[in-house]
């Protein structure tokens, strides 16, 4: 077992005048051991404020240099860094430090947050901004001589090392546990999965957030515990993103698909400016086919592949080449799963052809130990060693499994089971659509009739998108009945679709086909 900072240090003593952190707002690239040093300064003035080994220390922020070099501080601590989403309001933000006992926090310097937190946590916390927001310490005055530190303290691989959070479709989002015996695997199935091998020609945009596990374990740490250069990106503006890909030869991207969508879609976009990228990745959300064959089609010497996990277990099924099948999946290094009858136990799995509800084994190092303090979801989501992930794959005949939906998005429309991801898959690609989501509203005559919630350009009817479904290989029980004109489509914290308010929107607005 090794410890994030163990991974870390040991990459700069063999690299130490290689750059490993780029900020984009500054500018500043500090090498291996220039990083290495501040991250101590940082834990030293940590350790001061009575930051020790076991303490919860929350990061609010954005992927900022300020921010990496925390992470790495409070690991050199063996304190628990919880990285909690920015979007998320302050008041959410603070029921969650609440929730989670936490002792300190780095901020950004919105003085609402800042406020909501110093007032929560009280006198004695350490509370650390990035701006002079009242009430908060400066984050360039927390350092100190790191002589004072003592050595490295050893960690148990069952000991507390991060919290992360749920995106939360209902609810406030949960805490899932990571351990530290779950870093080392986090990091290392890269290499197994997609054939990543470590050395300085990684070169990695930093786009997904540092508070999701693909943001930190998949691009962060990755990056430098395998001695590449981490680039950070502050805020998704996608012209600039895409202008810092082709100066800087970035060479692996991994985030969700909203992202490479934005990328194609900006203004003046040329498929040069992908022409350094050497391993893209997707993950968190389906890909609908007509980005995924733009994507291959505008990276052709790339690998362009598919890692299905969830905060809870990170990197249980893959698809190293998925060319035209965006949903098929196989199972990876470190996992073990099983496609069983929708809430039946591991034993009663489905036939060949059929759908079931995917269960991932918890023996594996990479999953969680549990919700934070939360044992009755943890009981319900965790049974007889199997983590219960609520998505339905159908189990080919070849082995492999193909990803259709979750167990709670079915539409049961006239008898028939319906995933709206199919739906989307063929609506998606109409050129007048600018978001999109299928849910099934209550009908007399269906029993769930399928919606399509639908924010288009002017001009765009139902009448046209109903043509552009019976002329597709749709099954015609799929096709949508009604449509519903918005716009703007509810989306969490993480961008994720929320089905659940969707289904609260008037139905008499409903245009029936």
């Amino acid at each position: 077992m090794h410890t994030a900072y163990e991974l870390v240090a040991a990459a700069a003593d063999r690299t130490p005048d290689h750059s490993a952190l780029v900020d984009d707002l500054t500018g500043r690239v500090l090498s291996y051991g220039e990083m290495m040093a501040e991250v101590n300064m940082i834990a030293a003035g940590l350790a001061e404020r009575g930051v020790t080994r076991g303490s919860r220390f929350a990061t609010v922020m954005p992927n900022r240099l300020e921010h990496c070099l925390t992470i790495l501080a409070l690991a050199r601590l063996g304190a628990v860094a919880a990285l909690m989403n920015v979007r998320l309001p302050p008041s959410d933000i603070v029921r969650l430090m609440t929730r989670a006992q936490i002792s300190g926090a780095l901020l950004t310097d919105n003085p609402e947050l800042v406020a909501a937190v110093t007032e929560s946590l009280g006198p004695r916390a350490v509370v650390l901004s990035t701006g002079a927001a009242a009430g908060a310490e400066s984050f360039d005055d927390c350092t100190a001589d790191p002589a004072s530190l003592g050595p490295v303290p050893p960690a148990a691989a069952d000991e507390l090392a991060y919290i992360f959070y749920t995106s939360g479709t209902t609810g406030l989002p949960k805490g899932v546990a990571l351990d530290h015996r779950t870093t080392l695997p986090r990091v290392l199935w890269i290499s197994a999965l997609v054939g990543l091998p470590m050395g300085r020609h990684i070169r990695t945009l930093g786009l997904a957030p540092l508070s999701h596990v693909i943001g930190f374990h998949g691009n962060f740490l990755m990056s430098l515990a395998y001695n590449g250069t981490y680039f950070t990106s502050s805020a998704f503006r996608p012209t600039a993103a895409l202008e810092l890909i082709e100066r800087e030869r970035i060479s692996v991207l991994f985030t969700v698909p909203t992202f490479y969508r934005a990328l194609l879609a900006v203004d003046g976009y040329r498929p040069e400016q992908l022409s350094s990228i050497e391993l893209l990745l997707w993950g968190g959300a389906a890909i609908q086919p007509d980005l995924l064959a733009a994507l291959q089609r505008d990276c052709p010497d790339a690998t362009v592949a598919h890692i299905y996990g969830t905060t809870e277990t990170m990197c249980s099924l893959y698809n190293p080449d998925p060319r035209d099948e965006p949903t098929r999946l196989r199972p990876g290094l470190f996992s073990n799963v099983r496609v069983v009858n929708p809430g039946s136990g591991p034993e009663d799995r489905v036939p060949v052809g059929a759908k079931g509800e995917l269960l991932i084994s918890t023996a594996a190092d990479t999953i969680f130990s549990g919700y934070l303090d939360m044992p009755e979801a943890t009981a319900d989501k965790v049974r007889d060693g199997w983590y219960r992930t609520g998505d339905i794959c159908t189990v080919r005949e070849d082995g492999d499994l193909e990803l259709s939906g979750r167990v709670d998005d079915i539409i049961r429309s006239g008898g028939e089971n319906i995933h709206p991801d199919e739906v989307e898959a063929v609506l998606s690609p109409h050129p007048g659509i600018r978001d999109l989501g299928v849910v099934g509203i209550p009908d007399d005559y269906w029993g769930e009739m399928v919606v399509a919630c639908v924010v288009a350009d002017e001009g765009v009817t139902a009448a046209e998108l109903d043509s552009v479904c019976r002329q597709s290989p749709l099954a015609d029980y799929k096709r949508p009945r009604g449509y519903l004109f918005v716009g703007e489509l509810p989306r969490n914290a993480a961008r994720k679709l929320l089905r659940r308010e969707l289904r609260k929107l008037p139905a008499e607005d409903v245009i029936r086909i």
